[in-house]
Order: C-alpha cells, then sequence, then structure tokens
C-alpha cells in the first residue's frame, strides 16, 4: 500500500495535484510546466525555484528557501516560484574567429543564423560538427560590443580531451556548430544599490567579465569589486578587461596568480588565489563566483557565513569516455588533409583514460 498522498502544489501561480515524494521538476513537466533545467544532478543550478510555502526535502542551497527543483522531494502543498528566463533553444552556426588569449586559452567566436537570447552568466552547450557537446559561456568583448548575434568563449585547451586540443587545428574557421541554451542561474541581475563581489579563476572569468559588463552597462554607480585568479601568470588573459574597470570610479579590481611572487612582485598582480585577496564580505553583498568547484565552494561558505546572497557557476570535468571510431576518423582525415599526423589518442587507442575537458 502506497503511503504517498495528494497534495496541491502552486508554481508561478500555476497549480497542479502531485503526490508526496515526487520530484519536484519531474511533477512540474509531467504538468507542462516549463521550469528551466540542464544537468538534473543539482549541479547547474538551472532549475533554482523560491519555496514561498509548503515542505520540500532534498535540493536545499546555501540560500533559505532556494532548491534544485531536480532533487527536491514534495512533502507537503507548496506555493514555489522561479524566475523566467529566455527560453531554451537551438542555434546553428560557425566558426567566425580563433585567438590566442593566453598559451593555453583560446578566444573562439561563433557567428549563429539567429539572435542569442541569453542573460550575461549563463552558459550554452556547444557541440562543433563531429564532436561531443561541451558547456561554455560567452562573454562580452574586452572592447567595443558585438553583433546580437555573435557568442565569443574563453576556451581552456585541456590536455587529453577529446574537443578543445582540437581547437585551431581540425576544428577551424568555418567549422559548424549548434549551440543549446541557455542554462544556468548564475546570471546578472540588476540590483537595488548592493555591492557585487565578482571571483573567478580561470576561464571562470568569462561569465564572470559576462556580470561585470553587463553592471558596468545598466549600473555603473553601484560598487563592483572583480577578483580574478590564474595559476600561472601567462594564463592571466584578463588584464584588458581589468584595465577597462579602472575607467569607473565604482570599480575596483583585484588580479592573482600563484607565481606572482617571483614574476611580478606588485600591488596590481597580487601573488596568491583570489580566495587570498577576497575582502569581508556583507549580508548586503550579492556575490558570484566562478571556476574551480574548490573556489567556488570556498566562497560558497564564506558567503553563507555571513548571509551573503550568493550565485555561483562551477566548472567540472566531464567523465572520461573514448572517441567513437567515426569521430576518430573524421579527426584523422582531417589532420591528413592538413599535413599532420594522427596521434595514437585521435586514432582511437585506448589504453589511457583522460580527463576531459572541463569548462
Amino acid at each position: 500500500m502506497s503511503m504517498s498522498r495528494k497534495v496541491v502544489v502552486k508554481i508561478n501561480d500555476q497549480g497542479f495535484n502531485a503526490r508526496t515524494g515526487e520530484i519536484l521538476l519531474d511533477a512540474a513537466l509531467d504538468q507542462g510546466i516549463a521550469v528551466p533545467h540542464d544537468c538534473r544532478a543539482g549541479q547547474c543550478g538551472t532549475c533554482l525555484v523560491r519555496l514561498k510555502r509548503g515542505v520540500l526535502l532534498g535540493g536545499d542551497t546555501s540560500q533559505p528557501g532556494l532548491f534544485h527543483a531536480c532533487q527536491a522531494h514534495i512533502l507537503s502543498d507548496a506555493d514555489i516560484t522561479f524566475e523566467k528566463l529566455p527560453p531554451v533553444g537551438e542555434r546553428r552556426g560557425v566558426v567566425t574567429a580563433i585567438e590566442n588569449l593566453a598559451p593555453d586559452i583560446l578566444g573562439v567566436s561563433i557567428q549563429t543564423e539567429r539572435r542569442l537570447r541569453h542573460r550575461p552568466g549563463q552558459y550554452y552547450r556547444v557541440k562543433f560538427r563531429g564532436y561531443p557537446a561541451r558547456c561554455f559561456s560567452p562573454a562580452p568583448p574586452f572592447a567595443g560590443r558585438s553583433a546580437a548575434n555573435v557568442a565569443h568563449f574563453h576556451i581552456k585547451i585541456v590536455r587529453g580531451g577529446r574537443v578543445t586540443p582540437n581547437l585551431g587545428s581540425v576544428i577551424a574557421l568555418g567549422h559548424k556548430v549548434v549551440l543549446e541554451g541557455p542554462f544556468g542561474a548564475a546570471f546578472f541581475r540588476p540590483g537595488d544599490g548592493r555591492r557585487l563581489v565578482l571571483v573567478a579563476s580561470g576561464t571562470g572569468f568569462a561569465p564572470i567579465w559576462a556580470v561585470a559588463a553587463a553592471s558596468l552597462r545598466t549600473q555603473p554607480e553601484v560598487p563592483l569589486l572583480l577578483i580574478a585568479g590564474a595559476r600561472k601568470l601567462s594564463s592571466l588573459y584578463a588584464v584588458p578587461a581589468l584595465c577597462r574597470l579602472a575607467l569607473y570610479p565604482r570599480a575596483s579590481f583585484i588580479a592573482a596568480t600563484e607565481d606572482a611572487d617571483r614574476h611580478a612582485p606588485s600591488e596590481i598582480i597580487r601573488p596568491g588565489t583570489p580566495l587570498d585577496h577576497l575582502p569581508p564580505l556583507l549580508e548586503t553583498d550579492l556575490v558570484y563566483a566562478a571556476g574551480s568547484p574548490k573556489l567556488v565552494d570556498a566562497v560558497a561558505k564564506k558567503a553563507a557565513e555571513v548571509g551573503a546572497t550568493f550565485f555561483a557557476d562551477a566548472f567540472v570535468a566531464n567523465p572520461p569516455e573514448e572517441p567513437t571510431w567515426l569521430e576518430s576518423l573524421r579527426q584523422t582525415l582531417a589532420l591528413a588533409r592538413k599535413g599532420l599526423s594522427a596521434s595514437p589518442r585521435l586514432a582511437g587507442n585506448t589504453a589511457h583514460a583522460h580527463s576531459d575537458d572541463a569548462r
């Protein structure tokens, strides 16, 4: 005999019947309520909802009242809301530019057939033709503005990855791409004058810069602190954007690298990690973090200690998986046309398992 019982759930003023124990996201989707979602693992934050009344089990976050709908089980009548986001869809496009931002980071521009609609800080699932999809966050250019149908991505080249090592060689200008999205909840929200504290490591700078640029454009009077970090000075590609911040009297920045004490012992680029230079947070702060899970978790803990509002975008490596025979053949033939030899990995060697590309 089932122990579940019927309850009434209201989401954004749309009511429906559900049973206790059901996962909130599944129950909503079954009723035709399009709650935004992506990973279904409680990691991406796309399905965040706010519980106004009732009881949910699981899926809780560091923010009181916020839950991951994909992990939350309904236990009672409930009144729930979520922020309406641009609808998820597909955009077809081509690679129009590839540039070196740092020795291990590329700037990749993709022009789509139709206008892109996303909030600053969200991400897309990017599928280069012939390769598995990877998630990247679009960022505004460091100078000027881009067209509404062009996305600029900061992509780290991950040794042993199935996708990123091929950028600039097999994946060249004109390569066809499909963008699916947007996803993610760590996007810019126009505030009420509260200080923005933005923390990034590595290519986590892309969504953080998107949030910063949106704030500078729409509310330049709001205090903003941006802390960007990299392991090596040579990988700190954010300098042009940080120089742009210097033009705004209410904005400040800190750049940090772990080898700065040897290569640039100055106040401009400081030694250590972004966390080493995070100032005391206030309850009224709006805090964003993107990059390594270790950094994001540490900043989340600091924000939770004072009750600050926190949004995160953690970059997690994809699980290892071997290329398909068709993918390997495509790569080998493309390299042959360019006069290059295929590596054993591109030829489908399964002797070694690699961690794949991270965002």
